[in-house]
C-alpha cells in the first residue's frame, strides 16, 4: 500500500479523482479512510505515514492554537473557503517538506564535519 504522503502530489494534481469535492473536509475524510484501511489490514505505519502525522502536529503548532478543532478546521479558519483551504494544505505540506529537507541537510553536514579529525 502506498504511503499517504506519496499520495499527496497525486491528489494535488487531480483532486477530484480522489475526492468527491475540491474540499479540505473531503480530503480529511479521505485521510481518515486511508488510516482506517491501514488499521483494518493491520499494516504498520511507514516512515512517510509518520511524517504526515508529524505534519499535522506541525500545523497545530504553526497556528499556535489550543483547540479541539480538527486540523482541517484550523486551515479553513485561515482560508477563504474549503477549496482555498485544500490549496493551503498542499502549500503548507510543501513548506513542511522543504523545512525537513533543510534540517536533514544541516544535520548531515554537521555529522559529516564532526567526523573529521584535525591533525
Amino acid at each position: 500500500m502506498v504511503s499517504f504522503s506519496d499520495l499527496l502530489p497525486e491528489i494535488k494534481k487531480r483532486p477530484t479523482l480522489y475526492l468527491s469535492r475540491y474540499s479540505i473536509f473531503d480530503f480529511q475524510s479521505f485521510y481518515y479512510g486511508y488510516e482506517l484501511a491501514r488499521n483494518q489490514l493491520n499494516l504498520s505505519k511507514t516512515e512517510p505515514d509518520r511524517e504526515f502525522e508529524e505534519f499535522l502536529s506541525w500545523l497545530r503548532s504553526r497556528y499556535n492554537l489550543q483547540t479541539t478543532q480538527s486540523w482541517a478546521s484550523l486551515i479553513l479558519f485561515h482560508s477563504v473557503d474549503e477549496r482555498d483551504a485544500l490549496d493551503r494544505l498542499f502549500d503548507l505540506w510543501e513548506k513542511f517538506q522543504s523545512r525537513n529537507k533543510s534540517q536533514s541537510s544541516i544535520e548531515d553536514n554537521f555529522n559529516h564535519n564532526s567526523h573529521k579529525v584535525e591533525v
